[in-house]
């Protein structure tokens, strides 16, 4: 097996090669980026790898992190978690038989399991080669897992290959390489939150939570945000500055896929879930990135007492502030959802806007949650046309379909999930999180009800 831990494993805690998306999200956010600015990290960025060079990208990024927003910024974006949080509306959490939240969490772990492993094979291909592949494969729209299984032409023509896997798995998670729901980021935070809630209760802190990340998830199994973090963590940067110090994604979508345990604990009751991802998120996020965390787990706990996705998403959208990019940019897209017929109008829509072969819009909150609602949205009460859809849109794809499938499973349940879907996660989840390895969905399930109920 080759090594990649020099080229690949330690990318995202080098700061000198990712200058240019400081530069972008420091933008984004409202300050002054000028052309001097531009050229001092164009040429740290030319000497990346030099030790000199990286100690020059962290006193850069943080004379950006210290840089005062413009006054011309139209936005408004609370920081603090009291801030966040003060604008969150109340509500009265609904009761459910045991049976009923039972059926109901354990359809969201599976419909996040199943979406995760539809999307994770095809993970950093560009739009046009997913559906390439899925026409050459006889798969559009999708209607079942993709495989490797096919002609040696569809494998040269798409790249299509075996090994080596992600998140520690040997293989690519295609379906045919499977025998469980395989490891994933996305499955393992879903753990991760379970495993926070029982250690340190309802009322953990961020500083539970970065304590949890360091102790009981392996480092290299954290992508981007977390990973720097995580660093951060270890050298004694703590919550909050552990989202800020040195880290340019810090409005990514890592924090939105580790809420999805708040919610399952937390079904009918989104204050409670997003209070909860809005804590967890802010040990690697700000701004947006946590705005998003907390759209995410409303969602989810709305779609345990919802009709619809639609009546779920704006219920969601009251745990976004009101003056930020996130809300502005949601509210203009489930405006033209109103009226588009066919989402593929809209994905052409997102795809105008945000590059996918820039991998900060690829991974940012803002056109991955708009995939989210739209496969909820246009997929109905179709679980393959949902995570389908959440998939064939591109940018974050395993992500997408995760969380997707989650909000799907929650608000209809085990039935509306066609066994095709989950026969291959024969039951169970691979995760590293808190040494568990195979674990039963019917144990995880039974977990997040026990802890409901408290």
């Amino acid at each position: 097996m080759k090594n990649i831990l020099k080229d690949v494993r330690l990318e995202y805690v080098r700061r000198a090669c990712h200058l240019d998306t400081e530069l972008i999200q420091s933008a984004q956010e409202g300050k002054r980026v000028d052309a001097s600015l531009k050229k001092r990290a164009g040429e740290i960025s030319a000497r990346r790898g030099e030790e000199q060079a990286e100690r020059e990208a962290l006193l850069l990024s943080e004379e950006l992190r210290r840089m005062p927003v413009e006054e011309s910024f139209p936005y408004r974006e609370p920081e603090t978690l009291e801030d966040i949080t003060a604008a969150f509306p109340g509500c009265v959490p609904p009761v459910f038989t045991e049976r009923q939240l039972y059926d109901r969490i354990l359809g969201a772990w599976l419909g996040r399991a199943a979406g995760c492993l539809l999307g994770q094979p095809v993970e950093n291909w560009e739009r046009e080669r997913i559906l390439g592949f899925l026409r050459a494969s006889d798969n559009y729209p999708i209607a079942r897992y993709m495989s490797s299984e096919v002609d040696d032409s569809i494998r040269k023509r798409y790249g299509v290959k075996d090994e080596p896997g992600a998140y520690g798995n040997k293989r690519v998670s295609w379906v045919n390489n499977i025998t469980c729901a395989p490891e994933d980021d996305d499955m393992n935070y879903t753990v991760m939150g379970l495993g926070i809630l029982e250690t340190y209760g309802r009322d953990f802190t961020p500083m539970d939570v970065a304590e949890y990340l360091t102790m009981q998830v392996p480092v290299f199994m954290t992508c981007t945000a977390e990973r720097v973090a995580y660093k951060n963590i270890l050298n004694g940067i703590l919550p909050p500055r552990s989202a800020s110090y040195g880290n340019p994604y810090r409005e990514w979508l890592g924090a939105q896929i580790r809420v999805d345990a708040y919610a399952y604990v937390n079904p009918g009751n989104p204050g409670a879930a997003a209070a909860m991802a809005v804590r967890d998120a802010s040990v690697t996020h700000t701004k947006n990135g946590i705005y998003g965390a907390a759209f995410c787990a409303a969602l989810i706990a709305e779609s345990a007492v919802c009709k619809n996705a639609g009546e779920a998403i704006d219920r969601a959208l009251a745990y976004v502030p009101v003056g930020s990019r996130l809300y502005e940019a949601l509210a203009e897209f489930l405006e033209l959802c109103g009226g588009a017929k066919e989402p593929e109008e809209l994905i052409r829509w997102i795809h105008s806007r945000y590059n996918e072969r820039d991998l900060h819009d690829w991974c940012h909150v803002i056109p991955n949650d708009m995939i989210i609602c739209l496969a909820l949205l246009y997929g109905g009460e179709d679980f393959a046309r949902v995570i389908g859809l959440a998939v064939e849109a591109g940018f974050d794809t395993d992500c997408n379909g995760a969380t997707a499938g989650s909000a799907f499973g929650m608000m209809y349940g085990t039935a509306a999930i066609p066994e095709k879907w989950t026969e291959p996660l024969n039951g169970k989840l691979m995760t590293r999180i808190g040494c568990l390895g195979r674990t039963e969905f019917a144990s995880l399930a039974k977990r997040c009800l026990e802890l409901a109920g408290k």
